[in-house]
């Protein structure tokens, strides 16, 4: 498959950062709850890459929030 391909299945996850960092969480911790690595954390949150849907998944559970919440943030 292409990059390109790869490319479009990722997403964008604005609101990462802030909800990491309302838990307390350093990258690696996160990264460490989640299973994916810490570099990972690092460029979706500078926006370097994506995340596949998987990755979301881990991210969201770890954080304990709806998938959505990563993307669009919470109403409060």
């Amino acid at each position: 498959m292409s990059q390109e391909r790869y490319r479009n299945r990722s997403i964008h996850l604005p609101y990462l950062r802030t909800l990491r960092q309302r838990r307390g969480l350093s990258q690696k911790e996160l990264g460490d709850l989640a299973r994916v690595s810490s570099g990972t954390i690092y460029r979706v949150e500078n926006a370097l890459r994506g995340a596949y849907p998987g990755t979301v998944r881990k991210l969201a559970t770890a954080l304990e929030v709806a998938p959505e919440e990563l993307l669009h943030g919470k109403d409060t």
